[in-house]
C-alpha cells in the first residue's frame, strides 16, 4: 500500500518538477546570455576592437619578403656581361623590403580614432539592444501573471456558478423553482465556462511571447513566480526636466548617437588628409644566382655577391584627381550635418516617450483607481442583489446580470493594476536602467 502511494506521489510530482518557476529576474538573465540579436552585437563589439588594433598596427612598417625563378632559352642578355647570349640560363632572385609611411595628412591617426569611437559606439549599441529587450521581456512577464490572476477569477466564478447550477437543479427538480431558473443558470454556466477557456488561451499566448523573447521551445512548462505586487502610489512632477538630464546621460543610445557625431567629424578629417601631400620611406634589398657561372662561383659566393641594397624616399603631391577628393569631403559635410540632426532626434524622442510615459502612467493609475470604485460599488450592489435573490424577489437573470458586472469590473480592475505597474516601472526605467516588481 505504502508502494502505491509513493508511486502515486511521483506521478503527480514528475510532471509539476518538470515546470521551472522563472522570476523576472531569471528571464532577464537568461534573455542576457541566450538572445541571439545580442550575441551578433556582442560579436559587433569585438569585430570592432579587431578593427581597431589593426588601425593602430597600420602605422607600422610593412616588411616583405620575395623570390622567384626564372629559366631563359634561346637569345638572352647575360646579367653578368650584359652580352647576349644564346644558351639556357636558370637564375634565381631574393629580395625583401620594407616601407614606412611617414605622412599621409593625419589620416592613419584619425583612422585609429575613429577605430576606438566605433568599438564605444558599438558597446552602447549592445546595452541599447539590452534594455529594448529587458523591457519587452518585463512586458510579457506581466501580462503572464495578468493572465494567471484572470484565470484564477474565471475559475473562481465558474465553480459559484456550478455550485449555483447544482443547488436550482435540485431545486427545480423538487418543485420549488421553473425550469426558466435552471435554464437561466445554465447560459449563465455556459459563458463563464466560455471565459475561462479565453482566459486559458490568453495565458498560453502570454508564455508563447515570453518564450519566445527567450527563445525557449516548451513554453507550456513555462511558469511565472507568483508575486504579491505592491501598487506605488503616484508621484505628481510639475517638472520633469531632471529626470530628463539624468536620462540623457544613462541612456545609451544618446551615447551612441553622440559618438556618431564623432565618427563623422572623423570621417571628414580622414578626406581632407587627401589634400595633402603623403610622404614615405622604403628600404629594399636583394641578391642574385645564376647557374651559369656555377663553375666558376658557388650558390653561397653569388648570393654574398650580389648583394644589393637602397633606400627610397617617395612624395606624392595630389594635382588633380577629377574632384574626387572634393567630392569626398562635401559628402562627410553632410554626414557629419545628418549626424547632428540624428542626436537631436534621439533626444527629442527621448524627451516625447518620458512625457509619453509619465502621461500614460498618470492615465493608467485615474484608470486603475476608477476601477477599484468600480469594483466596490458592484459588490456591494451584487450583494444586495444576491440577498434579494435568496428571498426570491429579483429572478435569476438579474442576479446573473448582476454578477456578470461584477465579473467585468474585477477583469477590469486586474488590466488597470498590470497596465499601471507597467507604466510607472517603465518611466522609472528610462532612468535607473532597471525593471524590479
Amino acid at each position: 500500500m505504502r508502494i502505491l502511494s509513493y508511486l502515486a506521489f511521483l506521478l503527480l510530482y514528475l510532471p509539476l518538477s518538470a515546470q521551472q518557476i522563472w522570476s523576472l529576474e531569471d528571464c532577464i538573465q537568461h534573455a542576457l546570455e541566450h538572445n541571439i540579436s545580442l550575441k551578433q552585437s556582442a560579436l559587433n563589439v569585438e569585430l570592432n576592437k579587431i578593427q581597431y588594433t589593426q588601425s593602430i598596427s597600420d602605422v607600422l612598417p610593412s616588411l616583405n619578403g620575395s623570390s622567384s625563378i626564372s629559366t631563359n632559352k634561346g637569345r638572352s642578355i647575360d646579367v653578368w656581361t650584359n652580352d647576349v647570349i644564346e644558351e639556357s640560363n636558370t637564375s634565381y632572385n631574393f629580395s625583401y623590403s620594407s616601407n614606412l609611411t611617414l605622412f599621409n595628412g593625419f589620416k592613419n591617426i584619425r583612422q585609429i580614432q575613429k577605430s576606438a569611437n566605433e568599438t564605444n559606439k558599438a558597446l552602447y549599441d549592445l546595452e541599447t539592444a539590452k534594455t529594448d529587450l529587458i523591457s519587452a521581456i518585463a512586458l510579457a512577464y506581466l501580462q503572464i501573471i495578468f493572465n494567471e490572476e484572470l484565470l484564477e477569477t474565471a475559475q473562481a466564478q465558474l465553480i459559484l456558478s456550478q455550485n449555483q447550477h447544482e443547488r436550482i437543479n435540485t431545486l427545480v427538480e423538487a418543485g420549488a423553482l421553473a425550469r426558466g431558473e435552471l435554464l437561466n443558470i445554465q447560459s449563465q454556466l455556459a459563458l463563464e465556462e466560455q471565459q475561462k477557456v479565453q482566459a486559458e488561451n490568453q495565458l498560453q499566448l502570454s508564455k508563447l511571447q515570453l518564450a519566445q523573447l527567450l527563445d525557449l521551445d516548451n513554453y507550456e512548462d513555462l511558469q511565472a513566480l507568483k508575486l504579491d505586487v505592491g501598487i506605488p502610489e503616484i508621484q505628481l512632477k510639475e517638472s520633469r526636466e531632471d529626470d530628463y538630464m539624468i536620462a540623457l546621460t544613462k541612456q545609451s543610445s544618446i551615447k551612441s548617437s553622440e559618438l556618431a557625431i564623432k565618427n563623422a567629424k572623423y570621417d571628414l578629417q580622414i578626406a581632407r588628409a587627401s589634400y595633402y601631400p603623403s610622404l614615405s620611406i622604403s628600404y629594399s634589398k636583394s641578391t642574385l644566382y645564376s647557374d651559369r657561372i656555377s663553375d666558376m662561383m658557388s650558390f653561397n659566393d653569388q648570393i654574398e655577391n650580389n648583394k644589393q641594397s637602397g633606400i627610397y624616399l617617395s612624395l606624392s603631391i595630389p594635382i588633380f584627381n577629377r574632384f574626387a577628393v572634393r567630392s569626398a569631403v562635401n559628402q562627410s559635410k553632410l554626414q557629419v550635418e545628418n549626424s547632428l540632426l540624428q542626436a537631436e532626434l534621439s533626444r527629442n524622442q527621448l524627451r516625447k516617450s518620458m512625457e509619453q510615459a509619465y502621461a500614460d502612467q498618470l492615465a493608467a493609475y485615474q484608470r486603475y483607481k476608477a476601477a477599484e470604485k468600480s469594483v466596490v460599488a458592484g459588490k456591494e450592489s451584487f450583494d444586495y442583489i444576491r440577498e434579494r435573490y435568496e428571498l426570491g424577489m429579483v429572478n435569476s437573470y438579474e442576479f446573473n446580470e448582476a454578477k456578470n458586472k461584477v465579473i467585468k469590473a474585477e477583469s477590469d480592475e486586474l488590466q488597470a493594476k498590470y497596465d499601471y505597474l507597467f507604466k510607472i516601472k517603465l518611466y522609472d526605467f528610462y532612468t535607473s536602467l532597471k525593471f524590479e516588481l
